[in-house]
């Protein structure tokens, strides 16, 4: 909720924090009984210990529930996590190139993006 209003308010683009539990229950529910496997593959990201998860949760929101995408999405984030992670948080920012966007459009594409991923990261 905060971060919608600093979005609407101040143009402020939101960035996911995700916690050791979300990323665990994101990745039972988008991979059930392949959690292990999907977990061991997670270990294969180079990351700092701060930015890890929300890496894997871009890399899993991008893999859309197959395993078998993970390695080619954890290869492009060890070369640049930034492909990964706007890609997954920022879909459609990720698509506007160098187009000139008044303020408020730009704040109505944060938002949009910011409710696309806060829905799917809280998803049950």
């Amino acid at each position: 909720m905060f971060d919608a209003l600093q979005i609407l308010l101040f143009g402020r683009q939101p960035f996911a924090k995700v916690s050791n539990k979300t990323l665990e229950r994101i990745i039972r529910r988008e991979f059930g009984n392949c959690a292990n496997d999907v977990k061991q593959k997670l270990q294969e990201i180079s990351a700092t210990p701060n930015s890890k998860n929300r890496i894997s949760a871009a890399i899993l929101k991008l893999a859309d529930n197959d395993i078998n995408a993970l390695d080619d999405l954890i290869k492009t984030s060890n070369n640049d996590f930034r492909d990964i992670v706007i890609k997954a948080e920022y879909p459609r920012c990720s698509n506007l190139d160098f187009v000139e966007i008044k303020r408020n459009g730009m704040k109505q594409i944060y938002f949009a993006d910011w409710k696309e991923y806060s829905n799917w990261l809280n998803k049950i």
